[in-house]
């Protein structure tokens, strides 16, 4: 599905505000729940999956193009390098080592706002969709997410003045996992029907899996730093247990209305590994 067409599912321009997405997303969902068809509840469950998919594209694509409210957001400023970098630039190929630790410290900046601002995502509460959507937290999330979005484009430029590949897998692996960090927490984990038992099964098995994966970056982003240490014992066999169960619930319930989500936090937990094994076993 290209992403033209993810729009004309939700019935909303190109243009449309995020806020006008979600509620026509919204909108549609609650016209086309299960619930709501029961006489045909296998077509509503496809249906309800073809939303969640495009809903996910729409604002992934949105999220790694920059994209605010339909908008082009301001694109991040590129940093001048020292000039002595600059003239070096000129007077050998290759990047020298002052060009190097430039690259270097512009990462650990965005690397460390990152933080922040996923720190902040657990010291909030917003994983609870509930408290995300309290007017005293929406302002604090969008926050979060567009600083996640400066993270992820400013990598992104990084990445584009290097070629070292200890550099490159640095920058990828960490950009790679703010934006499946994102997809993630845009992902719904409650409940809303109990009348298909199907269902009901898809969305326990994956609710186990979204419970370990909570304790696993909930550890790695906000407790560790509260703590002092990292806690590989706790983080490590969480995320196996996530990725287990994830594959599992995609196994046994390939036609629930779930599989969306489930996919997008198996390719979270994933990037969450990748991250782990190039940031802290070094």
């Amino acid at each position: 599905m290209n992403i033209q067409s993810c729009y004309k599912l939700l019935d909303v321009p190109e243009n449309a505000s995020n806020e006008a997405v979600a509620a026509s997303f919204k909108k549609l969902a609650h016209k086309y729940h299960p619930d709501k068809n029961r006489e045909r509840t296998e077509w509503a469950n496809e249906v309800m999956t073809k939303l969640n998919l495009a809903y996910s594209a729409i604002m992934s694509h949105r999220f790694q193009q920059g994209m605010e409210n339909g908008k082009k957001s301001d694109p991040v400023q590129k940093e001048e390098a020292p000039q002595k970098a600059r003239e070096n630039r000129h007077a050998k190929p290759g990047k020298t080592r002052i060009e190097e630790e430039y690259l270097i410290q512009s990462f650990i900046r965005l690397r460390e706002n990152t933080k922040e601002s996923l720190y902040k995502f657990f010291q909030f509460s917003l994983y609870n969709l509930a408290r995300r959507e309290m007017v005293s937290n929406r302002g604090t999330y969008n926050n979060i997410v567009h600083s996640l979005r400066k993270s992820y484009h400013g990598i992104g430029k990084l990445i584009k003045q290097t070629d070292d590949s200890e550099l490159l897998e640095h920058f990828n692996t960490f950009k790679n996992m703010i934006f499946n960090f994102y997809r993630a927490a845009e992902c719904l984990n409650i409940i809303d029907s109990y009348t298909s038992q199907y269902e009901v099964n898809a969305y326990r098995s994956y609710k186990r899996g979204d419970d370990a994966l909570h304790l696993a970056h909930k550890e790695l982003f906000f407790d560790r730093h509260n703590r002092g240490r990292f806690d590989q014992d706790t983080v490590l066999p969480r995320l196996a247990e996530a990725e287990l169960i994830f594959q599992r619930t995609i196994l046994n319930f390939p036609k629930s209305g779930w599989l969306v989500e489930t996919t997008i936090k198996l390719e979270y937990v994933q990037s969450l590994k990748n991250y782990i094994q190039v940031f802290f076993n070094e």
